[in-house]
């Protein structure tokens, strides 16, 4: 793991940049098109089950459309998803991004802190949320679940929680596919994957891919001289490879392996913290306040390893998730020409569960059982310099078990109910000074659900759910332990596949009772001329709102998509500590877009040998 005592003058890099890119595109591949809306197979329950069937708030698709949406990074997922948005987390930039769910956000991208919105890929939990503008490629298939998912999925998912999973290899298949994507500012993405069987029991998966892009803006200093240096490049490398090995059909081992880099500097917004741009020369050439003799810049680098193995006995399914991961990633801010701050995290990450799934009383109860375990210690930098110059150690450890089932109490109506209790010990040392401060957590996450067919195509139901996220040390404040925050989340929703399945119509509304609320804000004690901020539990909020979403094939060549979300999220008690002085910000809108919509349509027609164009 990196050492940050040891931490040098970082490198100058190469400047790059874009002002903006405007890219359409032509898409051409061996497909049929497809007369009816698809099923998607989702795990939003831990097991899998047709979207439809689902009583659950999800928004899914596959790799594929995914790709076809003209979608590239992980974030993208939130130009189609209602309530759902994603941005870079202001001065700290795209290596820690804001992602916000029904108007909670991720946030704190600290080791000694949770964020409010779980990320899983291929099972495993990415709990530090760095470096997620990134390419997501040969990806099977991306869930958003929305509202408290504490119950499966743990104490880190008030908001909802986030699955992707990559594309499994295939078995008796040689297959691959090569893409190129090119653009102004010298653009050059790639992409390469191949699938190479290994017997009639095992294949191998490997990947790989490149991002790069010039700068933008090349900056000029107090005299309005062009200093030359460009911001907002990117150049980013991906690798992967997956080893499926299936012996028979009980038996199935997968094992996941990625590394992801990042090398980029900075763009001139979150350089300036707020300062105006100034353009000159031409409505193309962009340049900014560039006076810090430090070069800003963004690196990252991370390594996951995952495995899971599956086990069909006597009608149950054994599951077992194992995962490792690492990751470091550093950035420098140039606020002006006195002030350079340095921003910096590393933490490894070892996690494992263990499941039991299956039916009983004649296939009316599905049922689940498990145990979920996770180790995590790192190290966050904060300098600014000449001023501060600060390193913190921390280390988490959860303990969580849980259950949840499903009764069909008629062939129409099925009742849910989830429990899991959670136990977390953490520790956090200033390495500075040797001050260190321990705490443990434990909370209960709960589900009851009702769910109702009223015809095949067509589901209702109502939910009420317990989240919480995890208490924390407050790095800044060693001695502030803060507790933990809990969510209660009233729901009802409605699913229905119409007009032989050209026709997909999922809403729900949602009703949510925040207490306890984590959020950073300034101490009410510090003085009003050297404002300092804290950790705390600080706020109460009511939030509620609405999402629908549409999909219309109304032949076999056109489809037509549109997404709607509504949020209203205020405060209901919170005080903001405003030039020294306590104000009462309650009602103040939370975070997230009050609303959102997104619509699409693309069609799609036959040119020879059974080839399909496609334009959207």
């Amino acid at each position: 793991m990196k050492n940050f005592n040891k931490y040098k003058k970082p490198r100058k890099l190469r400047g790059l940049l874009v002002t903006g890119t405007i890219l359409g595109s032509l898409s051409l591949y061996s497909a049929p098109a497809f007369a009816q809306i698809e099923e998607i197979v989702v795990t939003a329950r831990k097991v899998e089950e047709n979207l439809q069937d689902v009583p659950v708030s999800v928004t899914a698709f596959t790799g594929e459309t995914f790709e076809r949406a003209g979608l590239v990074e992980f974030t993208d997922i939130a130009k189609i998803t209602p309530n759902f948005d994603a941005r870079p987390n202001g001065a700290a930039g795209t290596l820690f991004p804001n992602l916000t769910i029904r108007g909670q956000t991720a946030g704190f991208i600290t080791v000694n802190t949770d964020q409010a919105i779980g990320i899983n890929i291929n099972g495993a939990p990415i709990t530090r949320g760095t470096n997620l503008f990134s390419n997501l490629f040969d990806v099977e298939s991306i869930e958003v679940l929305k509202g408290p998912q504490g119950t499966l999925f743990g104490k880190n998912t008030t908001g909802g929680a986030i699955n992707v999973v990559t594309t499994t290899p295939k078995l008796g298949e040689f297959s691959g596919y090569g893409k190129a994507t090119f653009g102004n500012f010298s653009r050059n993405d790639y992409e390469l994957v191949a699938n190479v069987p290994i017997g009639e029991t095992a294949a191998l998966r490997l990947g790989a891919a490149s991002t790069n892009r010039d700068g933008f803006s090349p900056g000029q200093n107090n005299a309005g001289e062009l200093t030359g240096r460009e911001f907002g490049d990117d150049d980013e490398l991906f690798y992967k490879a997956s080893l499926l090995v299936s012996p028979s059909d009980e038996l199935s081992v997968r094992i996941n392996v990625d590394h992801h880099t990042v090398d980029e500097t900075g763009s001139p917004f979150r350089i300036l913290l707020g300062s105006p741009l100034t353009q000159t020369i031409s409505d193309d050439f962009l340049v900014s306040a560039d006076t810090n003799a430090a070069d800003p810049l963004a690196t990252a680098e991370e390594t996951n390893v995952n495995g899971t193995v599956t086990y069909d006995f006597n009608n149950i399914r054994f599951e077992s998730i194992t995962s490792y991961r690492d990751q470091e990633a550093f950035t420098t801010i140039t606020q002006n020409p006195f002030i350079l701050i340095n921003l910096g995290q590393e933490s490894e990450l070892f996690a494992q569960e263990l499941r039991l799934s299956g039916r009983a009383i004649t296939d009316k109860l599905q049922w689940q059982v498990g145990a979920f375990y996770s180790d995590e210690e790192g190290e966050d930098l904060d300098v600014l310099v000449p001023i501060l110059n600060q390193l913190t150690a921390a280390e988490n450890e959860t303990i969580g078990i849980f259950g949840q089932g499903t009764y069909a109490l008629t062939d129409r109506l099925n009742a849910t109910v989830g429990l899991r209790y959670t136990d977390e010990e953490r520790s956090v040392t200033d390495v500075n000074t040797g001050a260190n401060n321990e705490a443990s957590f434990d909370a209960v996450s709960w589900l009851a659900s009702l769910d109702y067919k009223l015809t095949e195509d067509i589901l209702t139901y109502a939910s009420v759910s317990r989240g919480f996220r995890s208490g924390s040390i407050d790095q800044d404040n060693i001695g502030t332990i803060v507790e933990p925050e809990f969510v209660l989340n009233y729901e009802v929703g409605f699913k229905a596949d119409l007009l032989d399945n050209r026709l997909r119509f999922n809403t729900s509304a949602f009703y949510s009772d925040y207490t306890d609320i984590q959020i950073t804000a300034f101490d009410p004690e510090s003085p009003p001329d050297l404002p300092t901020t804290i950790l705390q539990n600080a706020a109460e909020a009511t939030l509620f709102g609405l999402e629908s979403e549409i999909a219309f094939d109304p032949t076999d060549n056109l489809s037509l998509n549109a997404t709607l979300g509504y949020l209203d999220a205020e405060f209901d008690e919170f005080d903001r500590v405003i030039a020294g002085e306590v104000v009462d910000a309650s009602d103040d809108p939370i975070g997230g877009p009050e609303l959102q919509a997104s619509v699409s349509a693309r069609y799609e027609f036959d040119l020879t040998g059974g080839n399909v164009i496609g334009v959207q």
